[in-house]
């Protein structure tokens, strides 16, 4: 049994490299964070969002595809799709580097365009990885893959805290990046004995394009959603508001969603596994996992929202007290955000990769007009409110959608309501009433802790039967 748990394909190691990767990213931006200041953190993040969305517009899916296509393809295929890879982080490479000072000054940070030229050459250095770790996730080679992007997580956290603590300069902070990228790619031939092979004969990749459009528009409008509130932000407010929002954004996502962006890699290539031999039984565990996820986000977030003032002070210092309103708001943005990734990988994994899609449309144009409507009253908090209220919308009717598979499993989402909704009342009340007693928040982080218990125990079980 213990062999088990430590196998190739075990959950362990999904939650393993989850769990390394996001606390030392956590710890190199908390650090970064009292080192540099809002006004540096908020130049980073500024730079970060620009990749991201560079990224986001070529981004083909042709990975999620891979997985979830009923027969892995030959070796021209999967040159075909290395080299299809490759080119579009070379062409991402040095439109970022010639473009950085156009996009500095539309982000009004003349002085990012050095930091962007940086930035720049990550899209390559990620795109010339081996397409061999995609299949082994396929293949459930969870150890393998995890080993391999755990190492080079910790390369970039050791780089960048030397270069924090030895020239506090942003730049130099960021060179780490992308060097652990590169280091990475190398590594990734190295470990699955591939060889890069060019091979522009597009055609063995006509299906695998046909699902990844879908992958392509949903992955596009997720990251326009996930990062238009900070561009309206940055814009609006100036550069050392966004450091606020962004760094109560990443202790929020900290505290919530790493959890659920672990499982929800997991699970992927395991929906589409149930979905190939019963897609009633794949629902099934859809929602049981659903409601029994929610209940822990729920209740770990409202925890977090009235502990909020002690962690951020605990984590960050006096200098970061105005990021606790963003903090409040933001736990729930990303509880709302584990229950969106667990149903994407339900539908992705089904082959519905447009109902993502369409989802992520419709946080959008909620995203668009909540804020038209709560910035002029409440300021940057109305940008926070906006972006949490756009995913709640866009994970119930995704919800919808699952539910609709099978309606007689609507049952298995009564935890969340019997279970969840209750504990973090009572963690409400219980922080309202003791909150001039020292040390209050450890005694509601006990109480949280001892109602997860079974719903941890519960969705432990889930998931072990999705294999």
């Amino acid at each position: 049994m213990k062999m088990m748990r430590f196998g190739e394909s075990s959950v362990t190691w999904v939650f393993a490299q989850q769990a390394v990767s996001r606390l030392l990213v956590a710890f190199k931006f908390f650090l970064l964070a009292r080192l540099l200041g809002p006004q540096s953190i908020g130049l980073i993040a500024a730079c970060l969002m620009a990749l991201s969305i560079a990224e986001s517009l070529t981004e083909m899916g042709m990975s999620h595809a891979l997985i979830q296509r009923q027969e892995l393809l030959d070796q021209r295929g999967l040159d075909a799709l290395w080299t299809a890879n490759a080119l579009r982080g070379l062409l991402l490479t040095v439109v970022l580097f010639f473009a950085s000072g156009l996009i500095a000054r539309l982000m009004n940070i003349p002085e990012a365009t050095t930091v962007l030229q940086m930035v720049a050459l990550v899209p390559f250095a990620r795109c010339v990885v081996s397409v061999r770790v995609v299949v082994a996730q396929r293949e459930r080679r969870f150890r393998t893959v995890a080993l391999l992007t755990s190492t080079f997580v910790m390369a970039d956290f050791v780089m960048s805290a030397v270069a924090a603590l030895t020239y506090r300069e942003v730049i130099w902070v960021l060179a780490a990046l992308p060097l652990s990228e590169f280091l990475k790619a190398i590594a990734s031939h190295i470990v699955f004995k591939t060889k890069p092979r060019l091979n522009f004969d597009t055609k063995p990749l006509g299906e695998v394009m046909e699902f990844g459009r879908w992958v392509w528009a949903s992955s596009l409008l997720t990251v326009i959603v996930n990062q238009l509130d900070r561009i309206i932000t940055v814009k609006t407010f100036g550069v050392q508001t966004l450091g606020l929002y962004q760094t109560a954004s990443r202790l929020a996502q900290f505290g919530v969603a790493d959890f659920g962006i672990a499982m929800s890699q997991y699970l992927f290539p395991n929906f589409s596994e149930l979905a190939r031999q019963d897609k009633s039984r794949a629902a099934h565990y859809a929602l049981a996992l659903f409601s029994q996820l929610g209940t822990i986000a729920l209740v770990v977030a409202t925890f977090l929202c009235v502990a909020a003032r002690d962690i951020i002070q605990l984590a960050l210092g006096g200098q970061w007290s105005g990021a606790v309103p963003f903090f409040r708001i933001f736990v729930y943005l990303m509880a709302a955000g584990v229950l969106v990734g667990l149903l994407t990988s339900y539908l992705r994994g089904t082959g519905r990769p447009s109902r993502v899609t369409r989802g992520t449309v419709v946080q959008l144009a909620c995203l668009l007009i909540s804020s038209a409507i709560l910035v002029p009253w409440l300021g940057p908090i109305g940008v926070a409110f906006a972006a949490t209220i756009s995913v709640f919308v866009c994970a119930a009717l995704m919800l919808w959608d699952v539910v609709s598979d099978d309606r007689d499993q609507i049952r298995q989402l009564l935890p969340l309501a019997t279970v969840g909704v209750p504990v973090a009342a009572l963690i409400v009340i219980l922080g309202q009433v003791f909150s001039k007693l020292p040390y209050h928040a450890v005694g509601l982080g006990l109480v949280c802790a001892a109602a997860l218990v079974l719903p941890l125990q519960r969705l432990r079980a889930g998931i072990s039967l999705t294999v």
